[in-house]
C-alpha cells in the first residue's frame, strides 16, 4: 500500500515538473522558435524554401 502511494507521489511530482518546464518555455517564447524552425523544415522538404 505504501509503495503505491510513493509511486503516485513521484508521478505527480514528475507531471508538475513537466508542466512547469512547459510554462517556462512558453514564457521565454520557445514555442515561436520551434514553430519557425518546423515551418522552414517543411518548406525545405517540398522544395520551396
Amino acid at each position: 500500500m505504501k509503495r503505491e502511494r510513493v509511486k503516485t507521489g513521484v508521478g505527480c511530482l514528475v507531471l508538475l515538473a513537466g508542466c512547469l518546464f512547459l510554462l517556462y518555455g512558453i514564457h521565454r517564447g520557445e514555442h515561436l522558435t520551434v514553430e519557425q524552425k518546423s515551418s522552414m523544415i517543411c518548406l525545405e522538404c517540398i522544395g520551396i524554401g
